[in-house]
């Protein structure tokens, strides 16, 4: 009996230690599957600057949940910006008529597939001149241009534009100041817009001047106003403290004034004009003062197309800054 005892009992120590045993096996097992197979989590990684040329453009605009995109994009000496909020599409400018294929083409690798609406700041080839292209190719509900007299401007390429705008019935809007209109997020407020009589003769002058807000960030953009238009601003105290500014005229020294400069305190200035233009754009003084207030220039003459990605607080961009010199400098260092 007590050898039938022992046997009992020994065989209910092994199923206690097998149940152990196993028991242990899954506890382990289930440490092991937690330490490798730990819950992945998305994390934005924001590329602050990199170098990319027109030849690598294919949409490589950095994808940020909730970020608005403005691309300053090379048309050469003009001026041409396409931005896009919330899936919608706008431009201020549209290029010059001989870069009107290279903006479609543009617009076509972005996958714009139509404008909400385009802004002509002032009825120049240079910034005006690529649109019939732009509207001939994408659909655009609404566009903004200064109110002029019929026989101010005659050109044969602003006479066949009016004459497209009006075929395709697509809505014409003088803006004025105080005018605030709205992309995805992004709001568009007039701050400032001379009257034909106040601009004169100097067509620059009838250049409509915009502050662009994102969340936090701002942004002015002046198409071609030259001083006149600044004061106008500052004497209305229309200035907002920004980010970005849209430097004046292709860098030329008849905009910026310091006190503009001064008023809008910018981090980063951004120049469109083309490589050994005959107007010798950007100039020596507005370099030296973007240099001396310490803002960091992106041009198209020395960067190519750049795009700004812009979150409610950050804006990172495409490439790197250029350089402080003149035209003619970057010219002559491009035929080196």
């Amino acid at each position: 009996m007590a050898t039938d005892k022992k046997k009992r009992t020994k065989r209910h120590f092994d199923k206690r230690f097998f149940v152990i045993l196993f028991l242990a096996i899954i506890y382990f097992g289930y440490l092991y599957y937690q330490s490798t197979h730990q819950p992945e989590y998305d994390i934005p990684i924001v590329v602050q600057e990199s170098s990319t040329t027109d030849e690598e453009h294919e949409s490589e605009t950095t994808e940020v949940e909730g970020a608005m995109h403005i691309h300053m994009i090379d048309c050469g000496q003009g001026d041409c910006f396409l931005f896009e909020s919330n899936g919608k599409y706008a431009m201020i400018d549209c290029g010059t008529r001989s870069s009107a294929d290279e903006v479609v083409d543009y617009l076509n690798k972005e996958h714009v597939d139509k404008l909400e609406f385009i802004v002509g700041t002032h009825q120049h080839d240079d910034h005006m001149g690529g649109m019939y292209e732009v509207i001939s190719n994408f659909k655009c509900d609404t566009i903004y241009m200064p109110k002029i007299k019929n026989d101010t401007v005659t050109a044969n390429w602003y006479l066949q534009l009016m004459s497209k705008i009006k075929k395709d019935k697509i809505k014409v809007i003088n803006p004025k100041l105080d005018d605030s209109f709205f992309l995805g997020e992004a709001k568009f407020t007039v701050i400032g817009q001379l009257s034909q009589t106040e601009a004169g003769n100097n067509v620059n002058n009838y250049s409509t001047v915009f502050h662009v807000s994102y969340g936090q960030m701002d942004f002015v953009f002046t198409g071609d106003a030259e001083t006149k238009v600044e004061r106008q601003i500052l004497d209305l105290q229309k200035i907002p403290d920004c980010e970005v500014l849209k430097v004046g005229h292709h860098g030329s020294d008849t905009s910026t004034c310091k006190e503009f400069l001064d008023a809008l305190d910018p981090e980063f200035g951004l120049i469109s004009c083309g490589v050994g233009n005959k107007y010798e754009h950007p100039c020596t003084t507005t370099m030296d003062q973007l240099k001396k207030e310490k803002v960091k220039v992106y041009r198209t003459d020395e960067c190519g197309s750049v795009v700004l990605t812009v979150t409610g607080s950050d804006i990172t961009f495409s490439t790197k800054p250029g350089n402080y010199k003149d035209g003619i400098a970057v010219a002559n260092a491009r035929k080196e």
